[in-house]
């Protein structure tokens, strides 16, 4: 009697298996993706290329520095005598290129949609980052789980060998049934080294992604809470303000038209003004000599025109229509993607309710009938076994589509520009020195300072 309570306890531990509550040292996702934002080089370099990029726009927008010039004008050759000819002078002057008005403006916001743009490489890579340390997590919970059924289910035919090698020495069991009981456990330990090995990859990847000194175990959380299901039309909703590539092919289009409208000023010149001062020595017979004041100016004339601006505004146009046509591309592509992950989110919710809610419960009362049956000589050892083992089968499949449906969740967030408490100020640099988003599709206005 004894023997068979045993029997019913063990078998009850599968039956009863529920998502266990956090262990101490157990480190949640969130804490991780922060910990590889706040490491990765690759991450933090960018943000430094966005704030060069933000400076630069300040350098673009100013003046060209002044050049101060000095020289001997009119010197004869004969006696390099300074005070011999009336036009000798030394001069001093100081020359200031002064752009055509529009060019510093829009050199300036050429470098600021650059830096936003660059921001937006940085969000996208930022966020990619954080999908692979999501999938590298959810699939070690995954694995973690496998090993602790796994272990339930190797102290369940541990302790049915021994029932029934004690049930053979008294006669009522066949030694087939301990031989069985034996196979199951080496292929029950044999699983258990290929998880142990996936498991210790996947830390390695953890480790990797998060770009930590050195190797440390990773324990992901236990319970796991089902993903909340949202219609597709409010992941768009949210992927039209924050989805990264279509930020990148925003600002593609917007900086596209600033050097077009750069390319139609390039004909316009640039005016150099010179203020020269030059100072004359007293002639020969000591007779004092004014001195001179020049202003000039001077400017390119296009003559070229036709083969080099006009060119030039030809090819900035092509660029143009070339990035609308890829901004519109995939502004139509997107609500696709995000319908397709959103329907495998949602099909992986629904199996793994209908797992728990029905193919698991069965299986527990399969194995329960059997184990009752089996005790009493109404089954055989190896249905027994069989039955315990499907019914551990479906607790792990339901929690293989928990785990699809939170890879499905990360990916949504991913092209929806959504990310985990703490980790969007990590994507920015000097924010809010870079000018508002402007619609890639409005018509080009004349740009101006």
């Amino acid at each position: 009697m004894m023997m068979k309570t045993a029997i019913t306890a063990m078998c009850l531990l599968i039956w009863a298996i529920t998502p266990a509550m956090g262990w101490e040292g157990e480190e949640s996702l969130a804490e991780l993706v922060l910990e590889a934002m706040e490491n990765n080089a690759e991450i933090r370099a960018d943000r430094e290329v966005v704030q060069g990029l933000l400076d630069a726009s300040e350098y673009a927008g100013a003046l060209p520095n002044p050049k101060i010039g000095v020289g001997l004008l009119n010197v004869p050759t004969g006696s390099f005598d300074l005070d011999q000819e009336a036009m000798t002078q030394k001069q001093i002057s100081v020359t200031q290129r002064l752009p055509w008005p529009g060019k510093r403006g829009l050199a300036a916001e050429s470098r600021l949609l650059a830096a936003r743009r660059a921001e937006a490489g940085l969000k996208a890579k930022a966020l990619a980052l954080q999908r692979e340390v999501a999938g590298a997590y959810y699939e070690l919970w995954f694995v973690t789980e496998s090993l602790r059924l796994n272990g339930e289910l190797y102290d369940l035919v541990n302790q049915l060998i021994h029932a029934s090698a004690s049930r053979y020495g008294a006669g009522r069991e066949v030694q087939q049934a301990v031989l069985t009981g034996e196979l199951e456990l080496s292929g029950l330990t044999n699983e258990r080294l290929a998880l142990d090995g996936k498991r210790r990859g996947l830390e390695i990847r953890i480790n990797r992604l998060l770009q930590r000194d050195a190797h440390l175990p990773v324990s992901p959380e236990t319970g796991l809470a089902l993903p909340q299901l949202r219609l597709s039309t409010s992941w768009m909703a949210q992927a039209e303000k924050g989805n990264p590539r279509l930020e990148v092919l925003k600002h593609d289009v917007a900086l596209s038209r600033v050097s077009l409208s750069l390319a139609e000023k390039e004909s316009m010149p640039d005016v150099d003004v010179k203020l020269a001062y030059g100072q004359r020595e007293d002639d020969p017979m000591g007779n004092n000599r004014d001195d001179f004041v020049s202003l000039s100016a001077s400017f390119p004339v296009p003559v070229w025109k036709s083969r080099r601006e006009d060119r030039l505004v030809a090819s900035r146009r092509a660029t143009e229509r070339a990035a609308l046509l890829n901004y519109e591309g995939y502004r139509l592509e997107l609500p696709h993607l995000i319908d397709g992950v959103a329907t495998q989110m949602a099909t992986a919710v629904e199996r793994h309710e209908f797992y728990n809610r029905d193919l698991v419960p069965r299986a527990r009362q399969l194995s329960q009938a059997l184990v009752s049956r089996y005790e009493v000589g109404g089954s055989s050892y190896t249905d027994m076994i069989e039955a315990a083992m499907a019914a551990m089968r479906a607790e792990l499949t339901a929690r293989q589509y928990l785990r699809d449906a939170l890879l499905a969740e990360v990916k949504l967030m991913e092209l929806a520009g959504g990310t985990f408490p703490g980790v969007a100020p990590l994507m920015h640099a000097g924010a809010e020195n870079v000018p508002s988003d402007s619609d890639p599709t409005r018509t080009k206005s004349n740009q101006g300072e």
